[in-house]
């Protein structure tokens, strides 16, 4: 009986290290997006700050 328990035990380590490195894997997927989608949020931010700009050299033109 306590073998059987030890081996089951051994299994569930096993399937918890696994996971572990499957999620540990998935971590570093989601890290590197939020990380591609922070530029393209910095690089759109840039781009429409100098159209702002742009835009308000063209109405003080106009005034």
């Amino acid at each position: 009986m306590a073998l059987e328990a030890i081996a089951r035990l051994e299994e569930l380590v096993d399937q918890l290290l696994t996971e572990r490195i499957e999620l540990q894997e998935r971590n570093r997927e989601l890290s590197a997006e939020c990380d591609r989608l922070l530029q393209d949020r910095s690089r759109v931010s840039d781009e429409l700050d100098k159209l702002l700009d742009k835009l308000e050299h063209l109405e003080g033109e106009n005034q």
